[in-house]
């Protein structure tokens, strides 16, 4: 119950975490699209902020070009100079306004006065109109082209003005008067309404002058100062408009970037100011970015609740499969325990009666493993007993007949047999007996070197190349250093053995090292090595491949009972290049602190 209660918990936690990342996958995604609907726009927004700065441009600048030539047609000359032709001059100006299709062309005097204008037979004709106190007209009269953006004082609609000083025709250099191009830009306005985009162009002093929306015209996009008003005002360029600020809200009240009039959430995009100091305004409507945020967040949240959902179906429509399995399983499970129950009665039977059979299998074992050993003991007895019965009646013998001399051999004889009999039970104590020997720390340097000496004369005689791999530090291992010296002497005696039967140089290795926190002692040889029989029954008792006489066989099975006490092991194998090799591992022992403090001196 505890363990289905804690699972339970445990799926409330995932379900809650799985929420919770559905709910920020949506948020962020949301952001993700919003931000690429942005950048779209923004791309967009750039490239018509130019086209609408180009299209403004050509509508401004196809006339340009007219008040240059009208300022050399010699009508217009004459009637300056000559004071003529002025029906001439009319004629000519509204031929080339029709042609043209501007709004108005006229020409005026030194004085800011109009003479000549090409609405002449309109009511609001411009002719007698004094216009001096326009910009354009100052710039024409300093020699300059003149441009201005004005609500005209007469007809009270507003164009681009342009305008080119006249000059005398024998005297380049006077200025006889001004002539004057209006051009009027409501198609264009028209034309972006059609449009449905919004977008605006201010002029040099940040009035609104053209726009998609006729009711931002003559704000403005920040508050004039005082200074601004009066030279708007003398040159009467935006007559009886007040020039309100544009109510918008924006960064530092600065009408760039994200912008909001009436609510509605727009990117403000600005061109460079072009020569006639008018600047393109394109604002990009915002909604669309939010309206894809909001709509990729609710697609993205009915995505992955509906997925949770499914995924919980999947689970419970598993769980009762998985249930429903359990179920038989658990019908099956009850039949096999009932046909279990049964065999268990007869099993217990069955296992009394196996167990009386092993108690009786092991004593015949034991008897059969004593009779082995009796067997094998006896056959190493009866030798040097037979011989000892065989030398007492040569003995007895030779006394009879007074040879005496003879006897003491015979006494002699038996004595080396008793030795025989004294070493075949002294190592029959050895390896039966647990030893209750002091362990100490051992240097296995020492004993090897101890080892060693006892058979300096050994190999000498018999022309042994002996090579030593030592460690050139103490190896110290808990034990008795007479018992793995025996150890050491029966490898060794071993390994001369093993070597006496090859007539080739003879060779002994003796290595020591330390490899994972263990000592290990390896005795090589090139000897005739180890068969697969011989392999099989090294450490077994009484087991020798020597002549009858030269072994009993225990010397093996002493030195791997030696080293097991220990808590070692004793292995051997067989050498690729030929040979054998006996290792002994053994468990590294503390440094002796005396030691530790000798080593420091030095």
């Amino acid at each position: 119950m505890r363990t289905a209660r804690r699972q339970a918990d445990w799926n409330h936690v995932l379900y809650g975490l799985f929420a919770i990342a559905i709910l920020g996958l949506s948020w962020f995604g949301g952001l993700f699209v919003e931000r690429w609907s942005l950048s779209s726009i923004k791309t967009t927004a750039v490239e018509r902020t130019l086209l609408y700065k180009s299209t403004l441009n050509n509508a401004i600048s196809r006339l340009r070009y007219l008040p240059m030539v009208i300022s050399r047609h010699p009508v217009i000359s004459d009637l300056l100079e000559k004071h003529q032709g002025l029906a001439e001059a009319r004629t000519y100006l509204s031929s080339i306004n029709t042609a043209s299709n501007g709004a108005v062309i006229y020409v005026l005097d030194k004085t800011g006065r109009t003479i000549a204008s090409s609405n002449w037979q309109q009511a609001k004709s411009f002719e007698g109109n004094n216009y001096g106190f326009r910009p354009y007209f100052k710039q024409a009269l300093a020699g300059r082209e003149g441009r201005l953006f004005a609500i005209g004082v007469t007809t009270k609609r507003a164009g681009y003005f342009f305008s080119r000083p006249i000059y005398a025709r024998q005297q380049t250099k006077t200025v006889l008067g001004v002539v004057v191009v209006k051009v009027e830009l409501e198609q264009l306005q028209s034309e972006w309404q059609e449009g449905g985009e919004n977008v605006f162009v201010t002029s040099k002093d940040d009035v609104i002058i053209l726009s998609s929306n006729l009711d931002w015209i003559y704000k403005t996009t920040k508050p004039l100062s005082i200074k601004p008003r009066e030279k708007i005002a003398a040159s009467r360029i935006f007559e009886e408009q007040s020039l309100d600020p544009l109510d918008f809200k924006g960064s530092q009240q600065q009408f760039q970037g994200p912008v909001s009039i009436n609510r509605v959430q727009y990117h403000a995009f600005a061109s460079q100011p072009d020569q006639n100091g008018l600047t393109v305004y394109y604002l990009a409507e915002l909604g669309a970015a939010k309206n894809a945020k909001w709509l990729s967040m609710i697609l993205l949240l009915t995505v992955g609740f509906l997925s949770l959902m499914i995924f919980l179906y999947l689970r419970e429509r598993t769980r009762k499969l998985v249930l429903d399995k359990e179920a038989r399983e658990a019908r099956r499970i009850k039949r096999i325990n009932e046909q279990l129950e049964a065999e268990i009665n007869t099993r217990k039977h069955v296992e009394k009666e196996l167990r009386n059979a092993q108690k009786e299998l092991v004593l015949a074992t034991k008897m059969a493993a004593l009779g082995r050993m009796s067997a094998a003991i006896a056959h190493e007895v009866n030798q040097p007993i037979a011989a000892i019965r065989t030398f007492a009646a040569s003995g007895k013998l030779l006394l009879e007949r007074g040879n005496s001399e003879d006897a003491v051999l015979a006494l002699d004889d038996i004595s080396k047999m008793t030795e025989r009999l004294a070493l075949i039970t002294g190592d029959l104590k050895l390896l039966a007996r647990n030893s209750n020997e002091q362990h100490s720390r051992v240097d296995l340097r020492v004993a090897i070197a101890n080892s060693m000496k006892l058979f300096d004369a050994e190999f000498h005689s018999n022309d042994v190349a002996i090579r030593r791999t030592i460690s050139a530090h103490p190896v110290w291992v808990e034990g008795s250093l007479t018992r793995i010296e025996q150890v050491l002497i029966n490898l060794i005696r071993n390994a001369l053995d093993a070597m006496s039967v090859r007539t080739n140089q003879h060779q002994l290795i003796v290595s020591l090292k330390v490899e994972n926190n263990q000592a290990v002692l390896r005795i090589e040889d090139n000897g005739i090595g180890l068969s697969s029989k011989v392999a099989e029954y090294l450490f077994d008792p009484f087991f020798t491949t020597k002549p009858l006489g030269e072994g009993t066989g225990l010397g093996l099975a002493i030195s791997y009972g030696i080293v097991e006490e220990m808590g070692g092991k004793l292995r051997a194998r067989n050498l690729p290049r030929g040979g054998a090799s006996f290792s002994v591992r053994l468990g590294l022992a503390p440094e002796p602190v005396e030691h530790k403090i000798l080593e420091t001196a030095r």
